[in-house]
């Protein structure tokens, strides 16, 4: 069993780990990840990649009548996404991005579980282009038991 904090965590750590052991191979740098709840002074500068993660809880059931003395367990069902932007002013941009959308779904698809995260169908989306970004949202499944 897991408490919403620590899975939070868990998931957040299991992608920051794969970024940080992997993006500057694509890019030459580790791109700056923006996280939930960290207000950033300034917006990305227009000529480098970055990231933004977030999470959804979609639904969060009662799973047994009883778990012990630990009273009932429930599971939660969720999504975790990693927003990719890729700068337009760079020529390889797009072919960059897609690299780093493949380091961010692997991170979530590699051993299906983190331990007690049990994650599925992590895939990739190309998104349109804005004005200044070439964009890729990768989107995984998550699911984890909690005591209540």
């Amino acid at each position: 069993m897991i408490t919403y904090e620590e899975a939070i965590d868990e998931i957040f750590g299991i992608f920051n780990a794969a970024w940080l052991a992997e993006s500057a191979a694509a890019v030459g740098y580790i791109p700056e990840v923006r996280w939930p709840g960290v207000e950033e002074p300034e917006k990305p500068e227009l000529s480098k990649f970055w990231a933004r993660v977030s999470q959804q809880t979609v639904i969060e059931g009662q799973s047994s009548l009883r778990n012990g003395d630990a009273g009932q367990r429930y599971t939660t069902d969720g999504l975790v996404f990693v927003q990719i932007f890729c700068p337009k002013s760079d020529s390889l941009g797009m072919t960059n991005g897609r690299k780093l959308a493949i380091i961010a779904r692997n991170s979530f698809r590699g051993n299906a579980t983190s331990g007690q995260v049990w994650f599925r169908n992590a895939r990739i989306n190309e998104l349109p282009p804005e004005e200044n970004w070439y964009r890729f949202n990768v989107v995984a499944e998550y699911e984890y038991d909690e005591n209540g």
